[in-house]
């Protein structure tokens, strides 16, 4: 298989240079998660996230907040090319460029669970026991949404499983529902000026600088009340396909792993399941 079979055609590309009020507006109208971007000669420069500009609210230059260096492939490449970039970036999605690095198409993790491993009833005999995450971050339902947000850069994903006081499983939490409710604030902010030599010394008082500065502000309440607590599961010996099947039914990227009477053992992602396509 090819990746052009399974990309996203002639994408939406930011071109630089650009605002990043620019690519807000984008990001509101289009409602995904990252742009292509490109030079004045439509070549490709990186890609940006809505991640990317709402962590930085202080950066107004686009350019300066650009993954650069992201993972390529070509439209007539196959299918594990594409599977194990994304897998040795630890990135969730290729930029389709032709030969002379422009781009012709996008292809995500979420376009192959979506196009291949959810239409492929071959993968009903392969079970996902090889393939989720064992380690997984958690968060407590109190947790404040400031502290659980660090938690998930932190442990580099998507979403966050989020327990009770007895430790159950009780919901999820993802990024987008924490930036969601984030607003970008300006605040004063004040810096002591260090001296140039030693005749500065002799002023009375330390100079300070005073200056401005764009925050990302979230609400003062605890993670409970913004997660998901419609929890959509699987189990160590749920196969690929099912597991794929729910999550473009529910349209999710991972699911909390459970065991006995709900005991949570793991999370499977979709760039964990995408992996049985270099194994096949």
């Amino acid at each position: 298989m090819r990746a052009k079979t399974l990309m996203t055609p002639d994408p939406v590309v930011i071109k630089l240079p650009a605002t990043r009020e620019y690519a807000l507006e984008l990001f509101r109208k289009h409602k995904v998660r990252s742009f292509p971007v490109v030079n004045k000669e439509d070549k490709l420069v990186g890609i940006i996230s809505i991640k990317r500009v709402m962590l930085h609210p202080d950066e107004e230059q686009l350019a300066m907040l650009v993954r650069r260096n992201v993972p390529t492939v070509k439209p007539d490449d196959d299918l594990k090319k594409a599977v194990r970039a994304m897998l040795k970036d630890d990135y969730r999605r290729v930029v389709v460029v032709d030969d002379d690095e422009h781009v012709v198409g996008i292809l995500t993790v979420g376009d192959i669970v979506r196009r291949y491993l959810a239409k492929n009833e071959k993968l009903k005999s392969v079970t996902i026991e090889d393939y989720y995450q064992k380690n997984v971050g958690v968060v407590w339902r109190g947790t404040p949404l400031k502290a659980a947000l660090k938690a998930l850069l932190l442990s580099n994903t998507m979403a966050l499983p989020v327990i009770d006081d007895e430790g159950s499983l009780i919901g999820m939490v993802d990024e987008t529902d924490l930036l969601k409710d984030s607003e970008v604030i300006r605040v004063m902010k004040s810096t002591a000026l260090s001296a140039s030599s030693e005749e500065d010394w002799i002023l009375e008082s330390n100079p300070t600088l005073l200056f401005e500065k764009a925050e990302l502000q979230l609400p003062k309440k605890p993670v409970e009340h913004i997660m998901n607590p419609e929890v959509v599961v699987a189990t160590p010996h749920m196969n690929v396909y099912d597991v794929a099947q729910k999550m473009v039914k529910y349209e999710i990227e991972q699911l909390p792993v459970i065991r006995g009477e709900g005991e949570l053992v793991g999370i499977v992602r979709d760039m964990d399941i995408i992996k049985v396509i270099l194994a096949k």
